[in-house]
């Protein structure tokens, strides 16, 4: 992580979390909806049963649904399994950073607590890599009444900065927004998009197939970052060649020109997700809870479910790589 984006992440992240303790500390202030058709900013609280984001501007505080409800069966399905913006995978970025530390009162010197070691709670803001092997840990305490105090931890552990790093990123967001009638606001998510690629005409199999070859062709980029930013026919699926990097967009844009779907797959790999039935199989996998988008089953199953579904998404559904893993529509 470069300097900028880790004093950007920890002035935001800091500013985010002194408010919203402020705010805590206000009863009876309800947060609002976000106005407006985008938002930015910092993820603070979520509610994961109702899907309700709490998000910190800069300017305050505001809220926003993840979850939007879609009339046609379809297009409910379809957005649910390709959503990449999961509430539980925003809650677990919360929590990872949410740490036990201690300190000593004659030195200063701060640890991360052991196991069964009372500690004082704490929040990792930022993380600098040193360039020497070791990593400088920032984290924040603010107490009841909105003091804040900030401490230092220096680590060698570099699997465990990665976390933070990854964690305090996926809590920036930028989010297009969408209104209902009765004033709630949601993040406009693959479901939205979805029912307009359908009104547009095209069909639902057409738009599994693009959504299925884009999440693939990003999982490419993620099992090996290509140096070249534009990169042409890096990696394989299915004995074909995989361009890298390829979106929804690019692709509906590529199909509504001309392209047919066989020099799609040509061009990009032929998905392991060729039509709604290989998506429904996926997403009610017998054993199995829902994948959380990195690819990662129960293990009560067959295991495949997790990462068949992030094969099929974009974001971070890396998954662990192709591997021996069979997902619906392989056979074909």
């Amino acid at each position: 992580m470069n300097s900028k984006l880790r004093i950007a992440l920890a002035f935001t992240l800091v500013a985010a979390l002194a408010t919203a303790a402020v705010a805590a500390a206000q009863e009876g202030e309800p947060v609002p909806f976000c106005e407006g058709e985008s938002i930015s900013g910092t993820v603070v609280a979520i509610d994961e049963a109702s899907g309700e984001v709490t998000i910190d501007t800069g300017d305050g505080l505001c809220k926003v649904l993840l979850d939007g409800e879609f009339q046609h069966p379809i297009v409910a399905l379809l957005g649910a399994f390709f959503n990449d913006i999961s509430a539980e995978d925003l809650a677990a970025a919360l929590a990872s950073l949410a740490r036990e530390v201690v300190c000593d009162p004659d030195t200063g010197d701060c640890a991360f607590a052991g196991e069964g070691e009372a500690g004082e709670s704490a929040t990792v803001v930022a993380v600098t890599d040193n360039g020497d092997g070791t990593f400088t840990i920032e984290l924040l305490i603010v107490d009841e009444e909105g003091g804040e105090e900030t401490l230092f931890i220096t680590t060698d552990d570099a699997d465990l900065a990665a976390e933070f790093q990854a964690a305090l990123e996926s809590l920036m967001v930028e989010w297009n927004l969408r209104s209902d009638d009765e004033g709630n606001v949601f993040v406009e998510s693959a479901g939205d998009r979805i029912a307009e690629l359908h009104d547009e005409g095209l069909g639902f199999g057409v738009i599994v197939k693009l959504y299925a070859i884009a999440a693939e062709s990003q999982e490419v980029c993620a099992a090996e970052p290509p140096a070249d930013p534009e990169p042409e026919g890096e990696g394989e699926e299915n004995g074909e060649e995989t361009t890298c990097g390829v979106t929804v967009d690019e692709l509906v844009e590529a199909f509504q020109n001309g392209m047919g779907m066989g020099q799609l797959f040509k061009e990009y790999g032929k998905p392991a997700l060729l039509g709604v039935g290989h998506v429904r199989k996926a997403s009610l996998g017998e054993g199995e809870k829902p994948g959380n988008g990195n690819g990662n089953g129960n293990g009560n199953g067959n295991g495949n479910k997790g990462i068949c579904n992030a094969r099929a998404r974009g974001g971070n559904a890396n998954a662990h790589g192709h591997g021996d893993v069979d997902c619906p529509g392989d056979e074909d």
